[in-house]
């Protein structure tokens, strides 16, 4: 019950609509209580065969008093007009009385419905804003369809499993405790005698509820890879068309999708058999009513014919809202299934944690260094993907990371910005350990253009002036022509108010890197990183991009990481990475002077 005790806090801000809820299903409850009620007087009026009251007693909850209260009022009704209008009077009564019922049981809905929309709305966004800060690391470890499936579906279960706990507390309970205070009120021992079958019952349904819980675990870890097959299949159908896969694709996921039926199909028979077996037991009950009931309406003067038909009716109103406490305890048990996976992310360990009192820096004024750097992606440190790397970036400079793929180059700049932390040693800014400084104000420093590109299903405009407040049409398009972005902008249908569609797949790669250039040139950063900016690129658009670069690189402190020499021959100082290590460093001249192994790659280059 941790994880539920824990979804309810996401309720504090709904305190009001939880006091009406309680408030409007008790009136409910009072009123169906009182409608119901109504029927032994009919049958009397019907009958003539109740005991008139001559004095009118004091009105309270208790079924007997209100039974005497109708009996003294129905007695001057049938004095004073007849019998048929005492009926009328009645039947006006629980007309009266039911609508009333039925109205506060809509607006125990309609305060419920915040509850039910807010839960949701906080899930949802504390799982986004955890899924933002959290390292490059956590998303090694998940596919991106399980995490997407903890946003969609989970959070929906939760939010029904709610629901369900709400109704349960604040409507189903307050109904059966008013019919079961009217049922002892008419008969103490019948009542008693017809609730001995509910322990029993209470256990099994216990045993049920944990083992729905267990496999609705599997299943959505299930759904959740069914998601990423999806992603997949959409994202990589070419490759997967290509390579004559589709049988190959269409097996894995049907392996999946069938277990996931299997899951699923005991989920719904256990969840669907409380529902019947409580209906059962009630029925059980209510046999035992009639044959019990019957002999002490011949035994027991107390025990008239309308109290007993009263006493059936009232006890069979008991089964749905019984019903609904079983199939709301399920349910609850799905759901917490489902909070289970949604808090793990929630309360995943950031790693890159802000310093307790972070230094405040918003300029890069002198250099950067790297002292003694080593690095591994495992928690334990074994497998060490970079070893000793040091080196001095001074501002206004360039350097570049040359090297074969795999060897470490990408690994040393995303942790420039905090994407991971370093084992041992420490990055320095301005003889500031980074680790120091507020994580905002470092990245602030930094403009990073990847070979991944990452566009939005959005229009040009809002694609290069992302993240940025208050800027204006001229600032963008002034970026785009730095980037040698504008002319092609403005030949598209609506120029800067073009959507590009899904990771800008309208565009060639060379346009998507260009509107990737504007929008680092917009955010004017203090360093520019260049991970292999052109690698995916042909020649004629390497060239234009080449030119964006150089306009967006000038003046400007830079790391570059490239594979080829045009990117990288002007720089102050070139480092060749192999292995995690630097193994050679100098400008392009002294290092194909030198004949080690960035002249054999300059060589492979050219050749």
């Amino acid at each position: 019950m941790k994880q539920f005790r824990r979804v309810l806090t996401y309720l504090r801000d709904f305190k009001i609509n939880i006091v009406l809820i309680f408030v409007f299903n008790l009136c409910y409850a009072v009123f169906s209580v009182f409608s119901l009620s109504m029927v032994a007087p009919f049958l009397s009026v019907l009958f003539g065969n109740g005991t008139l009251v001559t004095e009118r007693p004091e009105l309270s909850l208790n079924a007997n008093d209100i039974l005497n209260t109708f009996y003294y009022y129905m007695g001057i009704i049938i004095h004073d007009y007849g019998q048929f209008y005492a009926l009328v009077f009645i039947a006006i009564t629980m007309i009266v009385s039911t609508l009333f019922s039925n109205l506060f049981r809509y607006l125990g809905l309609y305060a419920n419905a915040p509850i039910r929309a807010g839960i949701s709305k906080g899930l949802r966004r504390d799982v986004y804003h955890r899924l933002l800060i959290l390292p490059l690391s956590f998303y090694n470890r998940q596919k991106k369809g399980d995490i997407l499936n903890r946003i969609g579906s989970d959070v929906q279960e939760v939010e029904w499993s709610v629901v369900c706990s709400l109704q349960m507390f604040f409507r189903d309970p307050i109904l059966v405790i008013a019919f079961l205070i009217t049922l002892f009120s008419i008969s103490y021992k019948l009542t008693l005698l017809t609730l001995i079958i509910l322990p029993p019952a209470g256990i099994l349904i216990a045993k049920i509820g944990k083992s729905i819980k267990k496999n609705s675990t599997e299943a959505q870890q299930i759904l959740g890879r069914m998601t990423s097959a999806f992603d997949e299949a959409i994202s990589g159908l070419r490759i997967i068309q290509g390579h004559t896969a589709t049988d190959y694709a269409d097996r894995r996921f049907r392996k999946m999708n069938d277990r996931f039926f299997v899951l699923n199909r005991r989920i719904f028979r256990k969840t669907e058999i409380g529902a019947p077996l409580v209906e059962f037991l009630c029925i059980l009950a209510l046999v035992i009513v009639l044959l019990l009931g019957g002999n002490f309406v011949v035994s027991d003067a107390a025990m008239t014919g309308e109290k007993l038909i009263l006493f059936i009716v009232i006890f069979a109103r008991i089964i749905p809202p019984a019903q609904s406490i079983v199939s709301s305890y399920y349910t609850i048990q799905k759901g917490m299934a489902s909070a289970d996976r949604i808090f793990r992310v929630i309360d995943e360990d950031e790693v890159i944690e802000e310093a307790k009192e972070p230094v405040g820096k918003k300029t890069f004024d002198d250099k950067i260094e790297y002292s003694h750097v080593h690095f591994s992606y495992r928690e334990d440190g074994n497998e060490e993907v970079l070893s000793d790397i040091s080196f001095t970036l001074e501002k206004g400079k360039t350097v570049a990371l040359v090297g074969a793929s795999g060897s470490g180059k990408s690994t040393i700049v995303d942790l420039l910005p905090r994407f991971y932390d370093v084992k041992e040693g420490q990055i320095l800014i301005d003889g500031i350990d980074i680790r120091k400084l507020k994580i905002s104000d470092l990245r602030s420093i930094f403009g990073i253009v990847n070979q991944d590109i990452t566009l939005f299903n959005d229009t040009v405009y809002h694609n290069i002036a992302f993240g940025k407040e208050g800027v204006t049409r001229e600032m963008v398009e002034e970026a785009a022509k730095t980037a040698l972005a504008h002319d092609f902008i403005m030949e598209m249908t609506e120029g800067y108010d073009t959507v590009i569609g899904d990771r800008g797949m309208m565009l060639s790669g060379g346009q998507r890197q260009r509107l990737s250039i504007a929008r680092a040139v917009l955010q004017n950063p203090q360093v520019l990183i260049l991970d292999e900016a052109t690698s995916a690129l042909d020649t004629e658009s390497e060239y234009i991009v080449q030119q964006s670069l150089q306009r967006l690189m000038e003046g400007r402190t830079t790391i570059v990481v490239a594979h080829r020499l045009s990117t990288i021959r002007r720089a102050d100082e070139i480092l060749f990475v192999q292995g995690g290590r630097i193994i050679e460093r100098g400008n392009h001249d002294e290092l194909i002077a030198l004949g080690g192994e960035y002249a054999k790659f300059c060589a492979l280059q050219e050749g």
